[in-house]
């Protein structure tokens, strides 16, 4: 792998660079972007080239050059650029938080088997350029869906996520959903619910360890986040009524008076599985 065209360069693409460079030293980076996150990574010295986002024959230049490209940019962006990367790049990955809607943009493609969907199980609480390390998927897992796509593909992809310092997993896009639905989407979702609650109820002066840790990733991007909810409903949908029905005995039992056996019983059981 020589050269590698991202287009997204924020925490997550700026993070794949640096992570590269270090790998990597002669590999030619080039970053997608706007100006504003250009103007950063300009600023940081990540990548060799850098192509503005809005000038579309620059970035078909980009990808047609390359050896990989690399789509980390919010869900909705990969899906619709997608088709346009994967007539023109050799192999295309990405780092979507969902997968059916973006390999669904991509399957009519008469190159479609050049592109390995993939999913980086790594972040942080804020974005952006500002805050890329090299060291962000350091024995992280890295999910592939590579359904369809070519085995030569697959395994460059494969190389470039063992660089970084990840894991290949390799599970299918609907599998990947459905997971992190219960994984990622909904702990979002009760993070941020539960900020909410606390700060509506004037209980802010009594938060602890416990309070922060649950509530560390709440208040996400909401742009990007809402990317997520739209193009993976049906599986946060049913990842909360999952949840409702398992914590409705719970609250049964307390608003009764009738004891806290459910309660204890999901403690014991999450106990069992944390040991384990």
């Amino acid at each position: 792998m020589t050269r590698l065209s991202i287009l997204g360069f924020g925490l997550i693409g700026g993070s794949v660079a640096l992570a590269l460079r270090r790998a990597l030293p002669e590999l030619h980076v080039t970053a997608i972007d706007l100006e504003p996150s250009l103007e950063k990574a300009r600023a940081r010295g990540i990548a060799d080239e850098l192509v503005d986002f809005r000038d579309t024959r620059a970035v078909e230049r980009a990808f047609a050059t390359c050896t990989v490209a690399l789509l980390a940019a919010p869900v909705t962006v990969i899906r619709d650029r997608v088709p346009f990367a994967v007539r023109r790049a050799p192999v295309i990955t990405d780092c979507g938080s969902t997968k059916r809607a973006i390999i669904a943009s991509a399957r009519n493609e008469p190159r479609a088997a050049r592109f390995v969907p993939g999913h980086p199980m790594a972040g942080g609480p804020e974005g952006g350029i500002e805050h890329a390390r090299a060291d962000l998927f350091e024995n992280r897992p890295w999910i592939l869906c590579p359904e369809g796509a070519d085995e030569d593909a697959v395994v460059t992809v494969k190389r470039l996520i063992r660089a970084v310092g990840a894991r290949p997993v390799v599970m299918s896009a609907a599998a990947h959903d459905r997971a992190v639905a219960r994984t990622s989407h909904v702990p979002q979702l009760l993070a941020s619910a539960l900020s909410v609650l606390v700060d509506r109820a004037g209980a802010l002066e009594a938060a602890g360890p416990a309070f922060e840790r649950a509530t560390l990733g709440a208040g996400g991007s909401v742009s990007m986040w809402g990317d997520i909810f739209e193009t993976n409903a049906d599986e946060i949908a049913r990842a909360l009524a999952e949840l409702f029905a398992e914590l409705a005995p719970v609250k049964q039992e307390l608003e009764n008076a009738s004891g806290a056996e459910h309660a204890r019983a999901l403690l014991e059981h999450a106990r069992r599985l944390r040991r384990g």
